[in-house]
Parts: C-alpha cells; sequence; structure tokens
C-alpha cells in the first residue's frame, strides 16, 4: 500500500526556511539590527520561492484524493508553486525493474510523482 503526500513551495514555508538560514551578523563583530535582518530574511524567502527546491509540505495521506484536497487548501491560502503528489513506493529503473539496495538486497523505497489513473491512459 503507498501513502501521499503534497510536496512543493509556499510562501510560509519559505519565509521559515529563510528565518533558519538567514545570519545575524555581516562580519563576526558587527551584529545586524532587527530591521535589517527582516529585511535580508524576505530578501532570502524570495529567492527561495524563485528557485526549485520543494518539501513535504503535508502529513502523510492513504489516499491520493486527500492529498488533492490538501493541495486546493494551500492553493487557496497563498503563494505557492510546484505543488505535486508524489507517492513512497519502490523505486523502479527504465526497464521497470525495482532498484535493488547494494547492502541489504531489498528494493529501494522512496518518493515517486504519483500520476492518475485517468491521466496516465
Amino acid at each position: 500500500m503507498s501513502t501521499f503526500a503534497v510536496f512543493g513551495m509556499t510562501a510560509d514555508v519559505a519565509l521559515a526556511e529563510a528565518r533558519k538560514i538567514t545570519k545575524t551578523s555581516r562580519l563576526p563583530t558587527q551584529g545586524l539590527t532587527l530591521s535589517e535582518w527582516n529585511i535580508a530574511v524576505e530578501k532570502t524567502a524570495a529567492k527561495i520561492m524563485t528557485g526549485k527546491k520543494v518539501k513535504q509540505l503535508s502529513q502523510l495521506f492513504d489516499a491520493p484524493q486527500y492529498a488533492e484536497q490538501f493541495m486546493e487548501l494551500a492553493r487557496k491560502t497563498g503563494e505557492c508553486r510546484d505543488l505535486r503528489i508524489r507517492a513512497k513506493c519502490e523505486i523502479t529503473d527504465a526497464q521497470g525493474k525495482p532498484v535493488l539496495n547494494p547492502k541489504t538486497k531489498m528494493p529501494k523505497v522512496g518518493w515517486v510523482d504519483y500520476v492518475p489513473i485517468s491521466a496516465a491512459a
């Protein structure tokens, strides 16, 4: 059985990420004021929103329709980009054979873009 999650980037997630990675000083001896740091955080968040990096936005769902509902809500609440549903399942190569972990000899499990059956036909 697969599990599904929504991946992408929203303005809120980008802002939280920018707060984590923005430095609080220019030089080791000079600190930034709060207003300067806030400006730096906003610039970093804007850069993250224009990038290609995506994060898992939702909790795990057991059916794709719940992930689609989450995507609709995310689009309504604010700015977002690259929203897509991914399923956690066995990773396969181009011929459709499962990719094996060299240590355990078991199939690798990872996130794969989910394609609805009606869209695949």
